[in-house]
């Protein structure tokens, strides 16, 4: 029971922080599974290629920008010729239809947005992000995994 106490009271002090954190510093925590669990700091400013972004509720990278051209293949999505990795269309797509193979150029203020799971709802299935989908740009801050942070990207 003891146990059971401490572990809530842990619990219940990390959403107290994370939320203080939220409010006055500008940190978010993300604990899904399509990025890194950890904090993230909200910065200010246009989402940039190799940068991160909040959806709202979703973390998520920006793979490609408004002029880059974007290939989607069953091998994954091609950013400007260069495959992104572990951007694969899972075999398994939980009856999800991915977004249509093909070429495209993204036109201003379309972001091209991946994960880092494999099954991440990203723009494999949902195509081109629109700007106005993006709450705001985040920097990892701390992490459980690498992942995509700033010293790991591809």
């Amino acid at each position: 029971m003891k146990l059971c106490v401490t572990r809530i009271t842990v619990i219940a002090a990390s959403v107290a922080v994370a939320g203080l954190a939220n409010r006055f510093a500008g940190l978010m925590v993300n604990v899904t599974s399509s990025e890194p669990t950890g904090l993230y700091l909200r910065v200010r400013g246009e989402p940039e290629r190799d940068g991160m972004v909040a959806l709202r509720l979703l973390m998520k990278h920006v793979v490609a920008v408004p002029g880059d051209v974007v290939t989607v293949t069953q091998q994954g999505t091609h950013v400007n010729g260069r495959l992104w990795p572990n951007s694969a269309i899972p075999e398994d797509t939980h009856g999800y239809q991915p977004f249509p193979f093909g070429t495209y150029t993204l036109r201003p203020g379309q972001y091209w947005l991946l994960g880092t799971s494999p099954d991440s709802w990203d723009s494999r299935y949902l195509g081109p992000i629109p700007i106005g989908l993006i709450a705001t740009n985040v920097r990892p801050v701390w992490t459980a995994r690498s992942g995509y942070a700033p010293a790991t990207r591809p």
